[in-house]
């Protein structure tokens, strides 16, 4: 059984426990959910932090929409603790309880786990589940589902097009800049205060705003002939914090 993950999710901390629990994974773009396994559990990852804040503005249950059209069984996995993580919010853990069960009402499930490693054991055993069920099961037709491009959902997609930004980091983004605009126009300085925006991550964003087209154009087919291995592609994989 191979796990889809959304190419987006290469720097996660749960890649290398999924990689060290055996689990075999391809990486590609997912418009919906980080995690496809076998096409049935459509599988969204947060923060608990993360998770609060989709709830303070609502987006987590455009997000959960689109989980349930696309996948058989849905589910939220929310790492670390609410608890801590009200105490920075203006939301109480009433409200977080509230909101997971509109959720399950809706017929997407919430699991809380306490980070990376145990999100990676439990990909690892619903893929597992999905093996044992051999010949006798029979994958359901993928649904597809046309995302609604609302005005936040939009807003996130396009920052997080950009090399080296998670959807959570484009979450954080807006967060500090309120609109894409002001973060386009942001000063390196100014980038520096979102947490998770390294000097290499700021650099790659500013040569992608400040590049002429027509120059990198010309760079990109000047370097069609480099080798692999070469030093120069090691960088842009490179993690940074």
């Amino acid at each position: 059984m191979e796990v889809i993950i959304d190419d987006r999710e290469r720097r996660s901390p749960v890649i290398p426990e999924l990689a060290r629990l055996g689990v075999r994974f391809e990486f590609k773009r997912l418009d919906i959910a980080d995690y496809d396994i076998s096409g049935t559990y459509g599988i969204e990852r947060k923060t608990a932090g993360d998770f609060l804040d989709s709830i303070l503005d609502k987006r987590i249950f455009e997000q959960s929409r689109y989980l349930k059209q696309a996948y058989p069984i849905p589910l939220i996995i929310v790492e670390g603790s609410l608890s801590q993580e009200t105490k920075y919010r203006s939301i109480s853990l009433n409200q977080a309880y509230g909101a997971i069960l509109a959720l399950a009402e809706r017929g997407v499930s919430v699991i809380t786990t306490g980070g990376p490693h145990e999100t990676a054991l439990f990909i690892y055993i619903t893929s597992k589940r999905v093996e044992r069920k051999g010949s006798h099961y029979v994958p359901p037709v993928k649904r597809i589902v046309k995302v609604n491009t609302s005005i936040p959902v939009a807003q996130i997609n396009l920052i997080a097009s950009l090399p080296g930004i998670s959807h959570e980091l484009a979450e954080r983004i807006l967060s500090e800049f309120k609109t894409p605009r002001k973060f386009f126009t942001a000063t390196a300085a100014e980038l520096r205060k979102v947490p998770g925006l390294g000097p290499k991550k700021i650099q790659k964003i500013l040569a992608v705003l400040d590049t002429i087209y027509v120059s990198a154009k010309t760079l990109s087919e000047s370097e069609k002939p480099i080798n692999s291995g070469s030093d120069m592609t090691r960088g842009y994989n490179e993690y940074d914090n």
